[in-house]
């Protein structure tokens, strides 16, 4: 047993690094394979640091960072170490000086900067430091405000661009106390993927909502059938495979209405249930190469054209409805998802997420399919190995990754997954596979510990299983693996070749593109059902989004009773401070987000400050963006034209961060041009800033104001 050691979390796998026996400090480093429960000791190069424990260690990308700790010694270095080839690395440090170490601390890393708190180095500290990871330099950050009271032994992460400290001790003192360093401006968190699951839980309650959907997935085909309503238009970016399904269901319901469609009932599609269960004996194999059949595949088994004009007239009129041979918490997860980018996927069981994974595989959405998969992996156990092995055996090669992780899995657990009952119902040809790799991997296992010198002393991982029962010795160091980084190569995911073992993957998930997908939608101008007219300019948008995104338009497009519900058109009035230029960044905001902000100019910032109270935003993202662009846009040369509009236009906000920097920066602004054009109360504006700037007297003197003038003498 040790403690004081560091753990991290890299793809799949828990990396524990250092920490302490109570007399010794060990360096060896250890990783716990999440999809097979197992440890594995690493082996790694470079320039070791030295034992210690009380360290913190953090990741970004393919780096592991370990700064601080004590030992034999008090530490105030940094390393890395590489995953990829396993090698550690000494940083050469400058800037602040902690060579008199620095342990128990806290630690995080955000943008290119590590953020050190407390510790000690024989004294308590309430110190920010930070180290630029380019440079390399330590400086002692500046904060204002309370800080915490000196403390070690506490607690810090990273929570939305702020570094959260908990707890820790001072001397006899325990805290249980909590505060936040703001690293940048705090403010109100991004709501496009809340606004529009918020969009999709109301269009499958509330009638007005859902009169703006143009597509109902019925999951099944029966009269009793539950389904999910969504827009046709955000599918179209989001998952094109899905609505070119419902195009081949509604091409297929218009040819039933002739005799040559009620007699191909779709004798054309080869349909199978895609369900985490054996198929029925009709049902054909899923074949991926078979291209738009595959898609075919979720229309239920034995579906007519006659009951995709059933399932039609369920809902409203210009409303394609479709069954999808899907369970309905499965479906909405899906459907969620595109709406959201986001997957909980932690309820649903081993079943439905294998059947929620072969959909996004079929359809095309990476992200679902790599979240999906890498929950499988994460939560793989006796109890649903054989479930899945079953599974992926059928569906190969589209869940094949998947069949290497259970394979590994029953590799490495091979004694009591072969106990199993459902062990016996496997393929015999899966089975036989697994027997060669098992005994592949015994002969190669067995020359392992004395080529390489596995330790099992005191305090090593050796024989250590987590989640299932432990094996026979044997079996036990055959599980524990050595990995030598000379020999670290890039494996195939996709395949175990003979004589190979099984690869798991690296569980990378593709990053968010739901802002990015919605932005095609205004770009694009795919197939817009909205107009809105500013300044004589009409601007083509979505009712969906515009509904999803703000109350204003959504009071007016949910009322059946407003003109321009009816006439799908609004019309800006010229009185508005409103430009055609402002309102299409307005609507990036709306469809994209957080990618307003590398495009957003000052002078149209200026007209959107009040963009978000006045059309009914969530909240006022989208307000600070805009105070942040104008504020940071301020010099000499332009605030007085800036200042003028703002007043203008009456966007109190800007004329008053304007007015401070101009009493603050008179000696400079006082030389523009443009400050002769200003009007008079403009001016007597300025005048009354300088004058609440300028020091009181407190009496002598000869009573005259400091702005009045003196005769010469």
């Amino acid at each position: 047993a040790r403690y004081g050691q560091s753990l991290v979390a890299y793809k799949l796998g828990l990396y524990v690094w250092g920490g302490t026996h109570g007399t010794n400090y060990p360096t060896d480093m250890h990783r716990f394979d999440l999809c097979s429960k197992q440890w594995e000791c690493v082996v790694t190069t470079g320039d070791l640091p030295c034992g210690r424990y009380r360290h913190q260690a953090m990741v970004k990308d393919d780096f592991m960072y370990i700064v601080g700790g004590s030992g034999i010694n008090k530490y105030g270095d940094v390393y890395t170490f590489h995953f990829g080839t396993n090698n550690w690395t000494k940083l050469q440090c400058t800037g602040t000086d902690l060579s008199n170490g620095r342990y128990a601390h806290s630690a995080v890393l955000r943008d290119g900067h590590m953020y050190l708190y407390g510790g000690s180095d024989g004294i308590r500290h309430d110190d920010l430091q930070q180290l630029d990871l380019d440079t390399r330099v330590w400086s002692r950050v500046h904060v204002h405000g309370a800080c915490p009271p000196c403390r070690d032994f506490h607690a810090a992460v990273l929570r939305r661009g702020s570094m959260v400290i908990f707890g820790g001790s001072n001397e006899n003192k325990r805290h249980n106390d909590a505060y936040e360093f703001h690293m940048t401006p705090k403010l109100p968190f991004c709501t496009l993927q809340s606004d529009f699951e918020q969009l999709l839980e109301q269009a499958q309650q509330d009638d007005a909502t859902q009169s703006t959907c143009d597509v109902f997935l019925a999951s099944g085909c029966g009269p009793t059938s539950r389904g999910v309503y969504c827009h046709s238009r955000l599918l179209q970016v989001r998952c094109p495979r899905l609505l070119e399904l419902i195009t081949l269901a509604d091409a297929a319901r218009t040819d039933a209405g002739s005799d040559e469609g009620k007699n191909k009932a779709l004798e054309s599609m080869p349909l199978v249930a895609l369900w985490a269960q054996s198929p029925p004996p009709h049902s054909p194999v899923i074949n991926v190469d078979e291209g738009d059949s595959a898609l075919k595949a979720y229309i239920p088994v034995g579906t007519t054209p006659l009951d995709l004009r059933k399932c039609a007239s369920r809902v409203a009129a210009g409303m394609n409805s479709i069954p999808i041979d899907m369970p309905q918490d499965v479906l909405m997860y899906f459907i969620r998802f595109l709406y959201t980018d986001l997957a909980s996927l932690a309820r649903l069981d081993a079943e439905k997420l294998y059947t929620l994974l072969t959909a996004a595989k079929l359809f095309e959405a990476p992200r679902l399919a790599a979240l999906c998969e890498r929950q499988l992996k994460l939560t793989l156990h006796l109890d649903n190995v054989m479930l899945l092995l079953r599974a992926t055996a059928r569906d190969a090669p589209l869940t094949q990754t998947v069949q290497d992780a259970c394979k590994h899995f029953f590799l490495v657990n091979y004694n009591q997954c072969t106990e199993l009952e459902e062990c016996e119902n496997l393929d015999p040809k899966l089975l036989c596979g697994l027997m060669r790799l098992q005994k592949f991997r015994n002969v190669s296992s067995s020359a392992a510990p004395a080529a390489a010198g596995v330790a099992s002393g005191p305090g090593s991982f050796l024989s250590t299983t987590i989640g299932v029962p432990t094996s026979p010795a044997p079996a036990a160091v055959a599980a524990v693996t050595r990995v030598d980084s000379s020999k670290t190569t890039k494996q195939d995911t996709t395949s175990s070749t003979p004589g190979t073992l099984p690869s798991v993957g690296d569980g990378v998930v593709p990053p968010e593109t739901l802002g990015r997908d919605l932005r095609r939608l205004l770009d694009l101008d795919i197939e817009p059902d909205f107009l809105v007219e500013v300044q004589g300019e009409t601007i083509k948008t979505h009712r969906f989004v515009l509904i999803a995104r703000s109350r204003y338009f959504g009071s007016c497009l949910l009322t059946s009773g407003m003109s321009e519900s009816q006439e799908g058109k609004l019309v800006i009035p010229s009185s508005s401070p409103m430009t055609a230029e402002a309102f299409r960044a307005f609507l990036l905001f709306l469809y994209a987000g957080d990618e307003i902000r590398p495009t957003l100019e000052p002078h149209t910032a200026m007209y959107l400050v009040d963009a978000a109270s006045f059309y009914g935003l969530t909240n006022l993202r989208l307000k600070h963006f805009c105070e942040l662009n104008v504020r940071d846009s301020f010099d000499e040369a332009h605030v007085l034209q800036l200042f003028e509009a703002s007043s203008r236009l009456n966007v109190d906000v800007v004329r008053a961060m304007a007015l401070d920097f101009i009493v603050a920066n008179f000696n400079t602004v006082c030389r523009q041009p443009a400050l002769e054009l200003l009007d008079k109360p403009l001016l007597i504006e300025i005048i009354k800033g300088l004058a609440e700037k300028l020091p009181q007297r407190a009496g002598g003197g000869d009573g005259r104001s400091l702005l009045e003038p003196r005769a010469a003498s």
